[in-house]
């Protein structure tokens, strides 16, 4: 018997759907994004121009700030540089392809996509304004806070969204 017989054996009949629905996707999002959308800055310079904005916004509303190019300015000091690996646009990604593979309706599905988007992005606005805070006044807790604490949160906050996605799932499935 092969691995790859004695492995489909193994894993739960209830679970090969999702498992080849997550392959699918992560094969298809890479060669779609590797390919086409990523040389063609789709929806990276889209998506950081807007958490850019969102979070000089954000500051502006407590402190002066403003941002030009990729940089957030605080009190016109350069605080924080927004790159495209930190719109969120890969944990958007990740949560909204983990959401497609469970079995619901398209009206749960398209909702639970939306409002987990919307979320993540608004964290990650909150995320970069304070970030961009924390670089002005307490630079030494910036590294941690960056690769650590607000990581967390985010997926702490990701994960609590699939389980309220998971927790009806089955349920409401059409």
């Amino acid at each position: 018997m092969s691995k790859a017989a004695s492995l489909h054996k193994v894993i739960p009949d209830n679970a090969r759907p999702f498992i080849l629905k997550g392959l699918a996707l992560v094969i298809g999002w890479n060669l779609l994004y590797k390919l086409w959308l990523g040389p063609l800055g789709i929806p990276d310079a889209q998506l950081t121009s807007a958490v850019q904005y969102g979070t000089a916004k954000l500051l502006d509303l407590f402190i002066k700030a403003t941002w030009v190019g990729n940089s957030v300015y605080i009190n016109g000091v350069e605080s924080v540089t927004i790159a495209p690996q930190c719109n969120g646009l890969e944990l958007m990604v990740l949560y909204i392809g983990f959401i497609l593979c469970i079995p619901t309706n398209w009206r749960r599905m398209l909702l639970f996509s939306l409002a987990g988007s919307v979320v993540i992005y608004i964290l990650n606005v909150i995320r970069c304004a304070v970030l961009a805070e924390m670089f002005y006044t307490h630079h030494y807790l910036t590294d941690f806070a960056h690769h650590y604490a607000f990581k967390l949160v985010i997926y702490g906050v990701v994960f609590y969204g699939w389980v309220l996605y998971a927790k009806n799932a089955f349920r409401n499935a059409a």
